[in-house]
């Protein structure tokens, strides 16, 4: 609860909007995470403080930090707090370049790699590249059909690859 000026917040400190996804294929509903949104706006004013702060104190810590979530930085889906499910979810524009610019000085020489995973448009797609962080690729994603960046041979050579995540089964499975 610290900070709660940098979030969308009402009168009483709950969540006006949370996060969440739209349906897809992993979820008919879409998913609702429930967490309150960060306010851009606000954080802005102060170049990010609240941001570089934080990341300065990963890559003490780390090797490396990926941003969950990357493409929310271009835009992310808000769902009104009072709903049970994602689908009244709206797409609204997130903090893009005005946000990497604020870390990159921090980012200098360091891994950041990019979660690019999802609902991935042309918009999400030069975020990334113009962020210069290696984005990501699961190879199990790969093998789901159609052509995909996740098939091995389609990898680009600025990008992370795994073998999966946490929202499917492992290899050996």
């Amino acid at each position: 609860w610290a900070n709660q000026e940098l979030f969308c917040l009402d009168q009483r400190r709950r969540p006006s909007s949370v996060a969440g996804v739209p349906p897809d294929y992993f979820c008919e509903d879409g998913q609702l995470w429930g967490n309150p949104l960060y306010d851009w706006k606000k954080m802005k004013k102060d170049n990010y403080a609240w941001w570089r702060e934080r990341m300065s104190f990963m890559l003490e810590l780390f090797d490396g930090v990926r941003i969950d979530h990357f493409r929310g930085l271009e835009s992310y889906f808000s769902i009104p707090a009072t709903e049970k499910t994602a689908r009244n979810g709206v797409w609204k524009k997130g903090p893009g370049m005005s946000l990497i610019r604020a870390l990159q000085p921090l980012c200098e020489g360091k891994l950041i790699i990019a979660e690019d995973l999802g609902d991935i448009t042309p918009e999400v797609k030069a975020l990334v590249e113009k962020s210069g962080f290696p984005g990501m690729r699961v190879f199990q994603f790969g093998f789901l059909g159609g052509d995909t960046p996740h098939k091995p041979h389609n990898y680009i050579n600025n990008c992370i690859a795994y073998s999966g995540t946490h929202d499917n089964n492992t290899l050996l499975g």
